[in-house]
């Protein structure tokens, strides 16, 4: 068996060349077949119907994203200076990816074994068990995106962001005909548990090839305690300017785009959409995601990143206009066309935007700090929304979140500028 480490005397460069192809064939596996998973339970069309049809209320809908960000986000505020103190990022992202995954087998015999029990205690169930994979999915986050950062090289960042999310959204166009499928012809919600038990099978397949994955052995930088780690985050908002301002921007742009986790009850609600119709709404969004975060991957890497990333957020609010403006529900074709371009552009463009701010040593200081800032808005803001729709209407909730994107892309695109690291 091949050692993960690279042996004394060899430089990190030449680790990670000697293993660039490996790392970047068996990553774009194992992250396009755990999307091609999520893809049958998409938190934009699947998880919202589930739900709209247990519960109805709107405030409701705003549960998915926000306990999503919360567990992405609070585990970095403490977990940052653990993983920079550590040699390598595998160990402790296998160990928590795999709690991010066994919600889905749960979920699915959940939903399958007690399909007629009452809805508050199938929504309880559903909640706890989602909450169990976001936290675990926050806790493999530094990790994993540190993890990236060193085993594929900078100058292929876009590319390879680009052909793993394209990759995962070309099978998921595979997995959303399943879900449109299964949601046609099973009743409800096995129909849901259905999908939960094919997402849990794909992300045990795309765990094997992350096993496979080879990473260096880098020395940590100073050892530091997770009381310095919070001492050190407003010197460095104040040392680095623009990566204060990124951040700022980054949140609004964030919080403009949760507007997308309503769409789908929005348009059950104004059209009455069957569960057939949220699997082919399914379909579309993950067809276009995969030629999206191909050709924005790609765009990035020649065009920038930062540019990318307004332009993706500019898609994002025309999307959300879009909802407001539809007279039939045909419109939703082109508005899940336009929301996988924009959460596309924000996925690539929002982490390699992060990794290029840090060198190579403290990016998980940079990472953690990010998560830091970004909790607090990043977990009220999909409630305040869903309380915003409650008391007005979706329609006013959209304006609302229009208006802070544009604001957001403004900032990013004319105050911030990156660092030149090697």
């Amino acid at each position: 068996m091949t050692s993960d480490s690279a042996s004394p005397g060899s430089s990190t460069e030449a680790f990670v060349a000697r293993h660039a192809r490996r790392n970047f064939v068996f990553n774009v596996i194992d992250g396009g077949v755990f999307w091609f998973g999520l893809s049958m339970v998409s938190r934009y069309t699947v998880l919202p119907l589930l739900i709209e049809r247990l519960a109805g209320d709107r405030w409701m809908q705003g549960l998915i994203p926000t306990i999503l960000n919360t567990g992405w986000l609070l585990p970095g505020l403490f977990l940052a200076p653990i993983v920079a103190n550590q040699w390598r990022r595998k160990p402790m992202l296998v160990a928590s990816t795999l709690f991010e995954r066994i919600p889905f087998l749960m979920i699915g015999v959940m939903l399958l074994v007690w399909p007629g029990a009452p809805a508050w205690m199938l929504l309880g169930g559903f909640f706890a068990l989602w909450t169990v994979h976001s936290l675990a999915a926050g806790f493999a986050a530094i990790p994993w995106q540190d993890f990236i950062g060193r085993i594929i090289p900078r100058a292929r960042w876009g590319l390879f962001f680009g052909a793993q999310t394209g990759f995962g959204g070309a099978l998921g166009v595979g997995g959303a005909a399943i879900a449109t499928y299964v949601l046609a012809t099973q009743p409800f919600p096995q129909s849901v548990g259905y999908l939960a038990l094919g997402c849990f099978a794909a992300m045990i397949i795309s765990f094997a090839f992350l096993l496979g994955t080879r990473e260096p052995a880098i020395a940590p930088g100073p050892r530091q305690t997770i009381v310095g780690f919070w001492a050190s985050i407003v010197p460095l908002l104040r040392r680095d300017v623009s990566f204060r301002t990124y951040l700022f921007s980054r949140a609004a742009i964030s919080l403009s785009l949760t507007g997308h986790s309503f769409v789908t009850a929005a348009a059950i609600e104004r059209f009455a959409l069957s569960d057939g119709d949220v699997g082919w709404y399914t379909a579309v969004l993950l067809g276009a995601q995969a030629v999206a975060n191909i050709a924005l991957g790609w765009l990035a890497d020649r065009w920038g990143h930062r540019q990318v990333l307004v332009l993706a957020t500019l898609v994002g609010v025309v999307a959300m206009v879009a909802t407001i403006a539809a007279p039939a529900s045909w419109w939703f074709v082109a508005i899940f066309v336009m929301i996988a371009t924009a959460q596309a552009g924000y996925q690539i463009c929002g982490l390699t935007l992060l990794l290029g701010f840090s060198p190579t040593t403290e990016r998980p200081i940079y990472i953690g700090v990010a998560n830091a800032v970004l909790a607090p808005l990043a977990i009220s803001g999909p409630l305040a929304c869903g309380w915003l729709a409650e008391v007005t209407s979706y329609d006013i909730m959209f304006w609302a979140l229009t208006l802070i994107g544009i604001a957001g892309a403004a900032v990013l695109g004319w105050r911030v500028r990156l660092p030149a690291h090697p």
